[in-house]
């Protein structure tokens, strides 16, 4: 019975310090342009759409137990990259992309190249 109450007291310690989820599942922060989020090896939304001649504010939140970070490249070989953002774990982030051209992109974790989407830059 003792050792019970010991380990029902332990879970509600542990629940009570652990804040209520990751950082991951946070809101966007204020002044976000957009959100995408990583989950299950995959980006939510696939496209995104972006304003030429600006830079957006995107809040990316990873909810995998894995690396995840999005960078933006000319084209599918990722040859030439137009941004790279950090790589995180179970985490969220703000990234700053800088303005881009109007035209079609491609985006994709470097950790896992097959996950993949469109970036769409439109005049506003």
């Amino acid at each position: 019975m003792k050792t019970l109450f010991v380990g029902a007291l332990l879970t509600a310690i542990l629940a009570a310090c652990s804040g209520g989820g990751s950082a991951a599942s946070a809101s966007a922060p204020p002044g976000a342009d957009l959100t995408v989020s990583a989950e299950n090896n995959e980006f939510d939304p696939p496209t995104i759409t972006l304003t030429a001649g600006e830079a957006t504010t995107v809040f990316f939140r990873n909810l995998d137990a894995m690396p995840h970070n999005i960078a933006i490249y000319t084209d599918d070989s990722a040859a030439e990259s137009l941004f790279v953002g950090e790589t995180i774990t179970d985490d969220a982030v703000t990234y700053e992309i800088p303005a881009l051209e109007p035209g079609e992109y491609f985006f994709r974790c470097d950790v896992h190249p097959d996950m993949v989407g469109t970036v769409i830059v439109e005049e506003s």
